[in-house]
């Protein structure tokens, strides 16, 4: 069978077909152009998801702290006395509870007043006991405020059949009474912006601390979600009230440091504090403010 002979037309065509085709995909320089704005708006977008990132973080730390200290309340108005943390080393089904303590009396005497927030017997999650970077948040406390005072909710008025001290000058019973220890109490150190003066707040019933964005000093994870001692990473600085700011909240001592937020390599503080006196505390109850001196 013969064949047809290619008309020439058709052979123009065919060729003009192939070297438009060829020309269908980027040269060189095209790609080059669009890799150059592709990193131009990254550029322009990365540093604003960081931001928004960082804000986020904060806000959820700080949202967290507040739930923390709500919770604190709501554990004091039910069985009358402030949560003891949970004490680094704690393992197992006792990690999260009081004193490390699954199933003992949630009121007692609370040996070790520095660690993890006891999760769960304040009954909210593990997360809420976390920042926003993933770190356990610290909790402090006046020891003399863990005990059982036999008193739910947390305060009453003295009676005339109440012994000394507990006296009818609008004297209190419970967390607000009296003449408890003064060991270990709490004190807050702030600085004024100015001067740079100490400040000392005192005394502090109860604190959470997140360690911020670099983490120094906070509680390290072991793979059962166990706490075991404290990370810090940062300068040898030795805390205080010219520098070290952050060593000063990790030295498992009663005084802490609540300064301005900076970046400085050789002082950094990023911490966030959210702290209550015995006063403050009783009235996030509703209860009024205690009556008789701390």
């Amino acid at each position: 069978m013969a064949t047809q002979p290619i008309k020439k037309t058709q052979f123009i065509r065919c060729a003009s077909a192939c070297k438009a085709g060829a020309r269908s995909g980027f040269t060189l320089v095209e790609m080059s152009l669009v890799l150059v704005i592709i990193g131009m708006i990254i550029l322009i977008v990365f540093p604003a998801l960081q931001a928004v990132r960082k804000s986020s973080q904060q806000s959820l730390t700080n949202s967290n702290l507040a739930t923390l200290m709500r919770a604190s309340a709501a554990f004091a108005q039910a069985n009358g006395c402030l949560p003891c943390p949970t004490p680094a080393g704690t393992l197992g089904n006792n990690f999260g509870h009081v004193r490390g303590k699954s199933g003992e009396p949630l009121c007692s005497d609370c040996a070790i007043a520095e660690g993890v927030v006891p999760f769960a017997s304040l009954g909210i999650p593990a997360a809420t006991a976390k920042d926003g970077w993933g770190r356990w948040i610290t909790l402090r406390i006046d020891p003399a405020l863990a005990i059982n005072f036999g008193i739910v909710p947390p305060t009453a008025a003295c009676t005339a059949s109440d012994a000394p001290p507990c006296l009818l000058d609008a004297s209190q019973k419970g967390l607000c009474q009296a003449n408890l220890p003064n060991t270990r109490r709490i004190t807050v150190s702030t600085f004024d912006p100015l001067s740079g003066a100490p400040t000392i707040t005192s005394p502090i019933a109860i604190l959470f601390l997140s360690h911020g964005p670099n983490g120094h000093g906070a509680y390290k994870t072991g793979v059962s979600q166990t706490n075991t001692l404290h990370d810090y990473q940062g300068p040898s600085t030795a805390c205080s009230t010219f520098g070290g700011f952050e060593r000063c909240n990790t030295d498992d001592n009663a005084s802490f440091v609540d300064a301005i937020r900076t970046n400085n390599p050789s002082n950094p503080f990023d911490d966030f504090l959210l702290y209550m006196d015995r006063n403050a505390f009783i009235a996030s109850l509703g209860s009024g403010v205690c009556q008789t001196t701390w």
